[in-house]
């Protein structure tokens, strides 16, 4: 069954909302809050919470929740063995009449809370579930198979930040630990960063588009979360770009400030005997998309805008739609569209594009500040080590 429009449009934009708080906030807490806000208000539902297992009690413990009364939540704890178990094995499960359901603890709360149906969307991470993401609304109702694959795409969201997460702090943690050995206290960085990437229009006209964006945009956010490799990334972003936009190229260039030059990353569908024409400059090569705006030129093989015109129409290039790589609020690159005929694009196929190129440019800053611990982590060894060395040969 297809989403209705409306659902349709709601479910991209919150999706790459969701995804956008998972990259650029320091916190886990807040991340995990805003992912149960925004599943409760994408979907109408009465209220929402995310538990994790606590493998030493066995329990559900709250981490997030959203419109659920404090005597609600104070109700008493939940136990993973009795509190709808088979969500623990990966299961979604709708319960309606929650208040009669056996599965269910404290059903004369859920009939004072005013819940009737609940969904639960197992929370994974590394192929292990680790909690579970719950919908609760005040009547009876259905979820749409849709409806269904959205807050399993954010429950994974989920489970994914909480797992990328644990990795920066581990990293963090050995060198914490290492410095605080010989007494030097580590930074700490700020929690709770509301940081956004620069936002983009959104008017969709196709809801079945639109409804294929938003599992492009779950695929490409799920890479990230998954890999550090900032090149597996973006492989999968000018894939993705080449297969619905059916265009003839797509390219992907970042800035070098020292050269003023756009550094080609990766490309396809362009010749080498294009690709060797001479480097692209920043101050001439469709300058204002390094101003943050998306860029189309019509006509390529005139537009002033533009270096190596006659190399262009050799190519065979018409069109080009050139795009901003933004992230931690820096313009850092551009990506680039290159079709055969003269074409536009909606404003639709711009957002969902800028949405591409925003997170080739998290995956990009993430691989990097990822290198940089680790390379501080092994810098503080060798020099802590040395220092050990030149301690002893002093005694």
């Amino acid at each position: 069954m297809m989403m209705i429009k409306h659902k349709t449009i709601e479910y991209f934009r919150t999706f790459f909302d969701v995804s956008q708080t998972i990259f650029s906030s320091l916190s886990l807490e807040y991340i995990l809050k805003i992912l149960v806000r925004r599943a409760v208000t994408a979907l109408g539902a009465k209220a929402g919470s995310l538990r994790l297992v606590n493998e030493n009690t066995n329990r559900l413990e709250l981490v997030a929740s959203q419109n659920l009364s404090r005597k609600y939540l104070n109700k008493g704890p939940l136990s993973s063995d009795q509190s709808i178990p088979e969500v623990l094995e990966g299961k979604v499960v709708i319960i309606k009449e929650s208040f009669n359901d056996p599965r269910i603890q404290y059903k004369s709360a859920k009939l004072e809370e005013g819940i009737n149906t609940i969904l639960s969307v197992p929370v994974i991470a590394k192929s292990k579930v680790i909690g579970v993401l719950r919908l609760y609304s005040g009547e009876s109702r259905d979820f749409s198979d849709e409806e269904i694959e959205f807050v399993s795409a954010l429950a994974e969201m989920g489970g994914l930040a909480i797992a990328n997460a644990k990795i920066y702090e581990d990293e963090g943690i050995k060198l914490s630990s290492l410095l605080n050995e010989v007494g030097i206290e580590l930074p700490k960085e700020p929690t709770g960063v509301k940081q956004r990437l620069k936002p983009f229009a959104l008017e969709p006209v196709d809801p079945s588009r639109s409804l294929e964006y938003f599992r492009i945009l779950h695929e490409i956010t799920r890479t990230i979360l998954s890999s550090l490799d900032s090149k597996q990334v973006i492989n999968l972003v000018i894939e993705k770009v080449l297969a619905i936009m059916h265009v003839k190229a797509c390219s992907l260039r970042l800035i070098n400030e020292t050269t003023r030059e756009l550094e080609l990353v990766v490309s396809k569908g362009l010749s080498e005997g294009y690709l060797k024409k001479g480097p692209l400059h920043i101050d001439k090569s469709i300058r204002e998309t390094l101003d943050g705006v998306p860029v189309l030129i019509r006509d390529a093989k005139t537009d002033p805008r533009i270096e190596y015109l006659s190399e262009k129409a050799k190519e065979g290039i018409a069109s080009i739609l050139s795009l901003p790589i933004i992230a931690r609020k820096r313009v850092i690159g551009i990506l680039r569209l290159y079709s055969q005929e003269t074409r536009d694009y909606s404003r639709e196929d711009v957002a969902f594009l800028s949405a591409l190129a925003e997170m080739a440019g998290v995956a990009i800053i993430n691989a990097r500040m990822y290198e940089k611990t680790k390379y501080d982590l092994s810098f503080w060894k060798t020099t802590l080590g040395y220092l050990d060395i030149a301690t002893d040969q002093k005694k």
